[in-house]
């Protein structure tokens, strides 16, 4: 905290004390009204007022000194703080770009994943399309082939189930996706406030 409020100094005292001195002098030597008196009291009165104003004048400078002493403790103080806070924050810069790495890898994956269970998709629907044809053209040949449509309904179900289980996989991987992309958005979001703020 600033000296400014402090009481008077030794030196301003003395100043005022100095003053009141040649005022009380040049009263005294305006009653007695003789011209030494008056050259004495005007000598005193002005050797007083040189030695008050060096003193005030003194006193200023150290003011002044004592002022911009704490300013620039002050600064320093600003300065040490401002050096903490930048450290947290590229602290907490990295450590949120960590994040977002380790999200987006994440991100990556599933939608490898994604891919892969739409490839297998299409393939199962490319199985269950054969299996129709192939069903298709059992059924024309009924009379002669019972025992290959009997085949041919068996893997058709199993396709089926292979469809229903990759859908049920894609849906799933979808719902995955979703959910990792909007906490991804979230934490960017979060990330953006707190830059602002």
């Amino acid at each position: 905290m600033s000296n400014r409020r402090i009481p008077r100094s030794r030196r301003a005292l003395g100043a005022i004390l100095l003053l009141a001195a040649a005022v009380l002098v040049a009263i005294v030597g305006i009653i007695i009204a003789t011209v030494p008196v008056l050259i004495g009291a005007t000598a005193f009165a002005a050797a007083t007022g040189v030695v008050a104003a060096r003193l005030l004048s003194d006193e200023i400078a150290q003011l002044r000194r004592d002022w911009a002493h704490d300013r620039a403790k002050i600064a320093d103080d600003n300065r040490t703080v401002a050096v903490a806070r930048s450290r947290e924050h590229t602290a907490f810069a990295e450590q949120m770009g960590q994040r977002v790495s380790l999200r987006d890898a994440q991100i990556a994956a599933l939608r490898d994943a994604l891919v892969t269970a739409e490839i297998e998709l299409a393939q199962a629907r490319e199985r269950v399309s054969a299996e129709r044809a192939r069903n298709a053209a059992l059924q024309e040949e009924v009379g002669s082939a019972r025992s290959d449509l009997e085949s041919a309904r068996i893997d058709l179900m199993t396709a089926q189930d292979a469809l229903a289980a990759s859908e049920s996989a894609e849906l799933q991987v979808r719902a995955e996706l979703l959910a990792w992309e909007q906490a991804a958005a979230e934490e960017r979001r979060r990330q953006q406030e707190r830059k602002l703020a």
